[in-house]
């Protein structure tokens, strides 16, 4: 990255860390120094200046391999010349209006033709806003308070969503709320099934993350989906499957692998092409339910909720995105996650995960710490490759072959620091 480029970005404080930046009162502008709590890698991050293809360049001089691709939503990575095309257009034509716009429909249709068993689509801007748009959608259906949910499951920061997360995440949650939520063993069928017996006029719904990075990207057992689908349907409990991060992993979205319907379906991410966006896509006579024709629906709003950048980029991303690019890209995942693992394994190490979804661990691990997590991101950092903080790594699809091969050179070399202690504890 030359001289003038960064200048470009950092004019208007070109010697100071942003990080340091303070206001008025003395306070840090950000809390923290950062804009987001999931950036945090327990030292003061570097700030990206742009982003092309697979690779993205920051304000220190690196160039990286870009395997966070924000948190898996850029699925055809940095500035795709299409989807850039088409976002460009529909913001030069206006950005938002308060009244429907025709973008949401062609978005819809493409959605709903991966879901074959479910009927409409409604629209937000995060996969944290469908997943409480399809809980408060099965409370009023069904009637019901309490939700079944894994733990170790994510699904986003709504109150409901951060009580599987443990004490820490639970802090500022009330009580009531912490009561409504009954979280259980991941994969452990036989805990399923009581909670659910004990007392099945209770549950609104069971929320299912099927490949759960938090708990460290193990995936959820056919066995497990199977039995959730089987219990909800024999007491009237609303199946959300929580696909935000893991739609990507087949043409149909996971759920399709194990062959489940669900009765409502979140996502997000990959869908708005780079943009904000979230969807909760159900069957007919749930998503009625915010039906405003029908008389007491539920309202349901969301000032930017299918703009028309986020619904036309994301239509290109979607049709980017076809059957064959699924399978390379999962391909690619598994060649990768192989070729690692045949290296790690006896550093005590393992890489996990599913298709174009790989996360490195301590073998055997349920939990792994905070300091371990940050070793791992700078040891990749420095070796030119970015993950998630929590070292969870996304395909995309201007990356092939060679490409993969570098990205297992660079995160084995990370591993193997980390494991004999030779790695930094970041840049200060």
């Amino acid at each position: 990255m030359g001289t003038e480029q960064k200048n470009a970005i950092t004019q208007n404080h070109p010697a100071e860390d942003p990080h340091l930046r303070r206001g008025p009162r003395g306070f840090p502008l950000l809390p923290g120094g950062y804009g987001r709590s999931t950036y945090y890698t327990g030292a003061p991050s570097p700030y990206a200046i742009r982003g092309e293809g697979y690779r993205v360049w920051d304000d220190r001089g690196h160039e990286l391999i870009d395997a966070n691709n924000n948190f898996t939503s850029l699925i055809h990575g940095n500035a795709h010349p299409e989807i850039t095309e088409a976002a460009t257009k529909a913001l030069t034509a206006g950005a938002s209006w308060g009244i429907p716009n025709l973008y949401e429909w062609d978005l819809a249709d493409l959605l709903l033709s991966r879901l074959p068993d479910l009927d409409q689509v409604r629209f937000a801007n995060s996969g944290t806003e469908a997943v409480m748009s399809a809980i408060r959608i099965a409370r009023a259906s069904t009637g019901r308070e309490r939700v079944i949910v894994t733990k170790g499951g994510y699904h986003g920061t709504s109150e409901v969503a951060l009580v599987p997360g443990g004490p820490s995440y639970q802090r500022g949650v009330t009580q009531g709320v912490i009561n409504d939520v009954t979280a259980v063993p991941l994969n452990d069928v036989e805990a399923l099934r009581q909670e659910v017996e004990a007392a099945p006029e209770s549950y609104a719904a069971i929320i299912l993350d099927l490949l759960p990075n938090r708990a460290g990207l193990l995936r959820i057992s056919e066995d497990f989906v199977h039995t959730a689908r089987e219990l909800a349907t024999r007491y009237g409990i609303v199946l959300i499957i929580d696909e935000v991060i893991s739609l990507r992993l087949g043409f149909n979205g996971f759920s399709g692998e194990y062959g489940v319907s669900p009765d409502l379906l979140t996502t997000g991410k990959l869908i708005g092409g780079g943009f904000p966006v979230g969807a909760v896509a159900g069957r007919a006579e749930l998503m009625a339910e915010v039906d405003p024709t029908r008389p007491g629906s539920l309202p349901h709003g969301g000032t930017f909720s299918g703009n028309p950048v986020s619904m036309a980029a994301g239509a290109v991303a979607l049709r980017l995105f076809t059957q064959e690019e699924v399978k390379r890209l999962n391909h690619l995942g598994d060649t990768t996650r192989d070729a690692v693992n045949a290296r790690i394994a006896d550093a005590g190490w393992e890489i996990r995960g599913r298709g174009s979804l790989l996360r490195a661990v301590p073998s055997g691990a349920e939990k792994v710490g905070e300091r371990t997590q940050h070793e791992l991101w700078w040891a990749s950092y420095e070796r030119g490759l970015l993950g998630s903080p929590a070292n969870l790594l996304s395909l995309s699809t201007p990356m092939d072959e060679k490409v993969a091969e570098d990205i297992a050179d660079r995160l084995t070399d990370a591993v193997l620091a980390v494991a004999d202690g030779t790695a930094t504890k970041g840049e200060k």
